[in-house]
């Protein structure tokens, strides 16, 4: 699990510090609402749970709690080593506090990957040339969108998140000669 766990947060953050932060934010909201089920007695199991927890706001540790044991009758907390396992969340718990105490001062302009970009950015043949930028994470694309666009006050750049737009129209939009709005072209599928 540990190795999953390292990869998950390597990968966000070879994407973008942005990306890495709000995961570090996300499994801290996670771990607190599941230590708040562990001390109710309850060790939440399955998709049903893992969504509570993810989508979870510790503020509403009450709600989340009630949410918990609605959907946690499959394990009985006794079959654990429930204090143990409360050892180890509050630890983990810790050391995604460490984590994102070191990358929340990060700002866009102490980001190198960033500012590396905007020069690019700023130099033939891409400075007069179009350029799409892809990423796999929506945390990344917004990140890079707000800091190349601030205000979103410039027509020719776009943000496109999965099943949030449709790519080839926004493609169509910055390039109308690859993607036609009038023809299906398989190059723009």
């Amino acid at each position: 699990m540990r190795g999953l766990i390292r990869v998950l947060l390597f990968k966000r953050f070879e994407s973008s510090v942005q990306a890495y932060r709000e995961t570090v934010r996300r499994l801290l909201r996670a771990h607190k609402s599941f230590l708040a089920a562990l001390e109710e007695g309850i060790v939440p199991p399955g998709e049903e749970a893992e969504s509570i927890l993810i989508e979870s706001d510790p503020d509403e540790e009450t709600q989340v709690v009630d949410a918990l044991r609605a959907v946690s009758g499959r394990y009985a907390a006794e079959d654990f080593q429930l204090d143990l396992l409360k050892q180890h969340t509050r630890r983990d718990l810790r050391l995604l506090e460490k984590i994102l105490s070191l990358v929340e001062p990060i700002r866009p302009e102490n980001d190198a990957k960033l500012q590396t970009l905007k020069e690019q950015l700023t130099q033939e043949p891409l400075r007069s040339g179009k350029c799409f930028v892809f990423t796999q994470y929506a945390d990344t694309a917004r990140y890079l969108y707000e800091n190349l666009n601030p205000g979103g006050e410039r027509d020719d750049m776009d943000v496109n998140f999965s099943g949030d737009k449709s790519k080839v129209r926004a493609v169509g939009r910055l390039s109308p000669s690859l993607c036609p709005t009038n023809t299906t072209q398989p190059s723009c599928a």
